[in-house]
Protein backbone atom coordinates (compact mmCIF):
# COMPACT_ATOMS: atom_id res chain seq x y z
CA UNK A 1 0.00 0.00 0.00
CA UNK A 2 1.33 3.32 -0.75
CA UNK A 3 0.28 6.27 1.40
CA UNK A 4 1.46 10.35 -0.13
CA UNK A 5 4.10 8.56 -2.24
CA UNK A 6 5.78 6.44 -0.15
CA UNK A 7 5.47 2.33 1.10
CA UNK A 8 4.79 2.19 4.97
CA UNK A 9 7.98 1.26 6.56
CA UNK A 10 8.61 -2.21 8.42
CA UNK A 11 8.74 -1.64 12.17
CA UNK A 12 11.71 -2.44 13.83
CA UNK A 13 12.47 -4.48 16.93
CA UNK A 14 13.25 -3.05 20.27
CA UNK A 15 16.89 -4.07 21.22
CA UNK A 16 17.56 -5.43 24.42
CA UNK A 17 18.87 -2.68 26.67
CA UNK A 18 21.76 -3.08 28.68
CA UNK A 19 21.81 -4.58 31.85
CA UNK A 20 21.94 -1.41 34.62
CA UNK A 21 24.65 -3.52 36.63
CA UNK A 22 27.05 -3.33 34.36
CA UNK A 23 29.90 -0.70 33.89
CA UNK A 24 29.98 1.68 30.72
CA UNK A 25 33.59 2.94 31.24
CA UNK A 26 36.74 1.08 30.34
CA UNK A 27 38.23 -2.05 31.87
CA UNK A 28 40.84 -0.11 34.40
CA UNK A 29 44.31 -1.18 33.06
CA UNK A 30 47.16 -1.00 35.85
CA UNK A 31 49.98 0.69 33.15
CA UNK A 32 47.35 3.55 31.75
CA UNK A 33 47.87 6.92 32.46
CA UNK A 34 44.74 8.22 34.01
CA UNK A 35 44.04 11.82 34.21
CA UNK A 36 41.42 13.56 36.53
CA UNK A 37 37.48 13.14 35.25
CA UNK A 38 38.66 9.63 33.50
CA UNK A 39 36.00 6.76 34.20
CA UNK A 40 37.23 3.34 34.59
CA UNK A 41 35.51 -0.19 35.58
CA UNK A 42 36.75 -2.34 38.39
CA UNK A 43 35.42 -5.35 40.04
CA UNK A 44 31.80 -4.74 38.88
CA UNK A 45 32.03 -0.86 39.84
CA UNK A 46 32.86 2.18 38.06
CA UNK A 47 35.46 4.52 39.25
CA UNK A 48 36.48 8.06 38.12
CA UNK A 49 39.80 9.69 38.94
CA UNK A 50 40.20 13.33 40.83
CA UNK A 51 43.39 13.57 39.32
CA UNK A 52 46.59 12.28 37.00
CA UNK A 53 47.41 8.48 38.02
CA UNK A 54 48.75 5.05 36.66
CA UNK A 55 49.23 1.93 38.72
CA UNK A 56 46.96 2.92 41.37
CA UNK A 57 44.43 0.00 42.21
CA UNK A 58 40.53 1.69 41.68
CA UNK A 59 38.63 0.61 45.39
CA UNK A 60 42.59 1.03 47.20
CA UNK A 61 43.69 4.69 46.72
CA UNK A 62 42.06 7.76 47.22
CA UNK A 63 42.31 8.99 43.61
CA UNK A 64 39.46 6.94 42.82
CA UNK A 65 36.23 8.00 43.54
CA UNK A 66 33.74 5.29 43.32
CA UNK A 67 30.24 6.40 41.55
Amino acid sequence: MIYNGTAPTTPTTPTTPTNPEQPTAKAWTASAVYVGGDTVSYNGKTYRAKWWTTGETPGQADVWQQL
